[in-house]
C-alpha cells in the first residue's frame, strides 16, 4: 500500500479528514513544504474528500501531495494509517479527533494543533504545535528522531486507553450516571481502525 504513495527513502505523512475550511489542511501542505525546505524528503497523502479538495490541490500543486479521495472500505483506510509515518491533524477547532485515535490505533503517531483538543487524545504518542505549517513540520521532525519501534508502540498503547468501555463510562461520568458494568461486545483486542 505505500510503495502507491511514497518510495522507501521518502517519509509519509497522511492527513485523514473531511476536507473542509474549519479543518485547516492548508497547515499540512504548508508543513510538507517547510520539511522539503529543510531537506525531509516528505509526502503527504490526504484521504478524504470535500468542499476544499480543489483549493487544497490548487495550494499543493508544486509539492508531493497525494489525494486518495474518499475511501469507503474500513480496512484501507487502516492500512493507508498503518503504512504512514506520522498523520497530521492541523484543525485548531478539532474536539475528540476520531481520525487522530484511528491513527494512533494503527500504531502511527500524530501531530496536532495545541490549539484543539487533540493534545489529551494523543498524549505522548504525539506532539501538538502551534498553529503554522512551520510549526508542524518542526513537530513531524521531532517524531521522526524517535526510533520507530517506540514512536509506534507508544501510538498503540495510547490508542488502547480510548476502548469501547473507556468512551462508554467516560459518556457515563459526564451525565452523573454510573459505570457501566455490561461485558463488552466487542472482541478481545479490537482496534477502531
Amino acid at each position: 500500500m505505500r510503495a502507491r504513495y511514497a518510495t522507501p527513502d521518502e517519509v509519509l505523512v497522511v492527513l485523514c479528514s473531511r476536507l473542509s475550511g474549519e479543518k485547516r489542511l492548508e497547515l499540512a501542505v504548508d508543513a510538507v513544504a517547510a520539511l522539503r525546505a529543510a531537506g525531509v524528503p516528505a509526502v503527504l497523502l490526504v484521504v478524504g474528500d470535500g468542499p476544499r479538495r480543489s483549493a487544497l490541490a490548487y495550494r499543493a500543486a508544486r509539492l508531493p501531495v497525494r489525494f486518495a479521495g474518499f475511501v469507503p472500505d474500513r480496512a484501507a483506510v487502516a492500512a493507508l494509517l498503518a503504512c504512514a509515518d506520522v498523520a497530521v491533524a492541523p484543525g485548531p477547532v478539532e474536539t475528540f479527533g476520531l481520525a487522530a485515535l484511528e491513527a494512533l490505533a494503527c500504531g502511527t503517531p500524530v501531530v496536532v494543533n495545541a490549539a484543539s483538543a487533540l493534545p489529551e487524545v494523543v498524549g505522548d504518542a504525539g506532539l501538538a504545535a502551534p498553529g503554522t505549517g512551520a510549526d508542524l513540520a518542526d513537530a513531524v521532525r521531532a517524531l521522526l528522531d524517535r526510533p520507530a519501534a517506540d514512536r509506534r508502540a507508544a501510538a498503540r498503547r495510547r490508542a488502547e486507553r480510548y476502548g469501547w468501555d473507556a468512551a462508554a463510562d467516560g459518556f457515563l461520568h459526564a451525565l452523573d450516571a454510573p459505570p457501566s458494568s455490561a461485558p463488552s461486545s466487542a472482541p478481545p483486542g479490537a482496534a477502531p481502525c
